[in-house]
């Protein structure tokens, strides 16, 4: 698929030289394709001789509350100016560049132009800054310029290696690409998009301040025609996140060759975002900590787990979750050099007796180098496929290699994987049997709305498209569990700020008004949620749980008089302590009683980024929302004066649903018989244990834990299955 982007139009209208009237083009439809957000952001325009009459924009993969709602505004400033050069919406940096970007190509494709020299900059070293993907402040990157061309860029200073440990690879990846051709339309480092965007935008400022057009260094970067076939394989993994990576040590330490394909541009997936697994009376953990001793009663959870899921369809397959919890951990760390630490550090989010059910990987660096998201653990899974890959010269993984479909021979077996790699090369990988482990489907908006009703936003990356579930549905696979709720653990404001519109305080407080839970709450549907409506929706014990709300959100409203009220005497007791697990951007909030003087600031920007709705009446506010007026209008007691409603949004790991599979991983077909040399681990199968309509068990760790249990079973199968032992 073409992805840009040849950025010059016809000279006079690039330049501004001449009105864009005098365009010449030939009468048609013409698309362009733009990275905005997201890769895939279509502009397609209509032209008579000399006039775009016409202007569609596709933004469906941009952040909808803010791209998605830019597209209107865009769209007419688009038909105003008649030509790219239209100002964009602010808080849409990222859609509004996108658009100008495609707009371009297909204005290019109108009028026959083709590239034009470039602008000339200066020689020299030229800062850039811009937002990224850190929460606490922007990139910024030197860029030196040599005989108009790009010589080097460093990155001197980032904040998102402080949220996650994404950010490397956008580094070491991108950067060469860029100085090598020349070109800011250089594909995104698929899972870290918005660090690559940061980059990209970063390197963008600097060659305007050598006296540039950004714009013009999106030139084409073509894609490769090759087609490479690798074959003789005993176990393909697709996917290597945490599930992937230890299925394919286990695989190879039976002796089995194994293959594993990873989209990103590193390993680790999500799995880099927790703090550790639930291991219970694991061997190593209880010498560690515990004077040898057992830590946990393993029956209990087992009951309470079951009891929980209501049902014993599963038991066999949940009690290898429970028993072989810390049987699992065990064997990576003796096998694969796994290290963990702080056993009862963490304990159950609902049964206070289980204070020593969690175990937190070690850092590295002197268990020193963490992030907001826990230890960084990457060196640990790539220490562990050195070992894997030593067990035999023909073991291989490859990152930024996407999956794309199974390959099946003429009695419809799989037998392989087709994929393809960054530079546009096809690779055809046989194996006999084939583990998926692509991590769910958090990031595939279409069977988010399918299966669950609504999105939400990603704590980590979205490189979970769900396309291990999909490649199980055509080999024949059954789905198990769809239903079971996303893994919500944290709730901020829908869109958080990553530019300096706000000061890092005054975003705090805009968080604040999201996260507070003493003002009147209303669903989606405009009907009661929270503290004003509990009536057995919410869990007991818990003022408001969002992951159970319509949607996965929620909004607080305020009155004029209250806005008023924190502009002249402050936050109340309870908003001057609502702040976001993990999601704080830095900011303090003040003190009860302190007046805030810039609230109307605050919900100004707030506004723009979709942080804040405001509406003169219920009727304008219920329109904005998206729900029935008159249903509005009962929960908030008909008054009618200035509303503010402040969205807060679920942010989560995953989801849980998915394939079902056996207690050997094999994927199941609808009749319940096995797919002998298919098997699904992690995210992709995790529905097994858990319940439609619920939140995902909720012990704590459950989740990282799965991965290690399913990695194991499913490796050491698959290489059985495949070497016929």
């Amino acid at each position: 698929m073409k992805k840009t982007l040849c950025i010059a139009i016809a000279l006079a209208l690039l330049t501004g030289l001449l009105p864009a009237a005098l365009a010449e083009y030939t009468p048609g439809t013409y698309t362009g394709e733009a990275m905005g957000h997201e890769q895939g952001l279509m502009v397609t325009i209509t032209v008579d001789d000399s006039t775009i009459t016409d202007v569609q924009l596709d933004v469906s993969h941009e952040t909808p509350e803010i791209g998605g709602a830019a597209a209107d505004a865009l769209k007419e400033q688009i038909l105003a100016a008649q030509s790219a050069d239209i100002d964009g919406v602010s808080g849409a940096s990222e859609t509004t560049t996108g658009v100008k970007l495609a707009l371009t190509e297909a204005l290019n494709q109108a009028s026959g132009a083709g590239d034009v020299e470039k602008q000339p900059v200066s020689d020299g070293t030229f800062s850039g800054t811009a937002p990224s993907f850190g929460l606490t402040g922007p990139l910024t990157a030197e860029v030196t310029l040599e005989g108009g061309k790009i010589t080097d860029i460093k990155v001197t200073s980032e904040t998102d290696s402080q949220t996650g440990e994404w950010f490397s690879s956008a580094e070491a990846l991108l950067i060469p690409r860029i100085i090598e051709h020349q070109s800011l339309a250089v594909d995104s480092i698929t899972g870290a998009t918005t660090s690559s965007n940061g980059i990209r935008n970063a390197v963008g400022a600097a060659i305007e301040a050598a006296g540039g057009d950004p714009m013009q260094w999106f030139t084409d970067v073509p894609k490769q025609e090759g087609h490479v076939v690798l074959d003789g394989y005993d176990v393909v993994v697709v996917g290597m996140g945490g599930a992937g990576v230890l299925s394919y040590c286990a695989a190879a330490d039976q002796g089995a060759t194994v293959f594993g394909i990873e989209a990103a541009g590193k390993i680790g997936g999500n799995s880099v975002c927790t703090y550790g697994p639930m291991a219970l009376n694991s061997e190593y953990l209880k010498e560690k900590f515990n004077g040898g001793e057992d830590y946990i009663n393993a029956d209990d959870v087992y009951k309470v787990w079951m009891d929980y899921v209501g049902s014993d369809e599963k038991a066999d397959v949940i009690r290898e979750a429970v028993y072989n919890s810390g049987t699992a951990l065990d064997y990576y760390v003796n096998n694969f050099g796994f290290e963990f630490e702080g056993l009862g550090l963490l304990g159950s989010f609902v049964v206070p007796e289980w204070d020593k059910e969690w175990c937190v990987y070690s850092a590295d660096e002197g268990n020193t180098s963490w992030n907001i998201l826990g230890p960084n653990k990457t060196f640990q899974f790539l220490r562990a496929l050195d070992i894997a890959n030593g067990k035999n010269e023909k073991n291989r993984y490859m990152t930024e290699l996407t999956a794309e479909s199974l390959i099946f021979d003429d009695d419809g077996k799989a037998i392989g994987v087709s994929a393809t790699y960054y530079d546009g090369t096809v690779y055809d990988i046989y194996g006999k049997t084939i583990i998926l482990a692509t991590g769910g489907f958090l990031g595939n908006d279409a069977m988010m709305k399918q299966y669950l009703g609504a999105t939400v936003n990603a704590i980590g990356d979205t490189v979970n498209q769900g396309a291990g579930i999909q490649m199980g549905q055509s080999a024949g696979g059954a789905l198990y569990m769809m239903g079971t709720l996303p893994m919500v653990h944290i709730s901020q404001v829908a869109n958080l700020i990553r530019t300096d519109d706000l000061t890092a305080d005054q975003k705090a407080i805009l968080s604040a008004l999201a996260l507070t839970t003493d003002m009147p709450m209303v669903t989606t549907e405009g009907k009661p949620w929270g503290n004003a409506n509990q009536s057995g929706t919410v869990d007991e014990g818990l003022d408001v749980e969002i992951v159970f709300a319509p949607n996965y959100m929620y909004y607080n409203i305020y009155t004029q008089a209250d806005i008023d009220a924190i502009r002249e005497k402050g936050l109340s007791e309870a908003q001057s302590k609502a702040t976001s697990m993990f999601l704080a951007q830095g900011g303090t909030l003040p003190e009860p009683g302190t007046p805030v003087a810039d609230i109307d600031e605050i919900l100004g920007i707030g506004e723009i980024y979709g942080d804040v709705i405001s509406a003169g009446t219920i009727a304008d506010l219920a329109a904005a929302i998206g729900c029935d007026a008159a249903t509005l209008s009962e929960t908030l007691g008909g008054v009618e004066t200035m509303y503010y409603a402040v969205p807060c949004t679920s942010w989560a790991y995953g989801t849980v649903g998915g394939l079902d599979v056996d207690a050997n991983m094999n994927v199941l077909r609808e009749d319940g018989t096995p797919i002998e040399n298919l098997f699904a681990v992690g995210q992709d199968s995790e529905g097994v244990c858990n319940v439609d309509g619920k939140a995902y068990t909720p012990w704590g760790g459950q989740a990282q834990s799965w991965t290690f249990v399913s990695g194991e079973i499913a490796g050491k199968q698959a290489a059985s299955v495949a070497m016929g032992k």
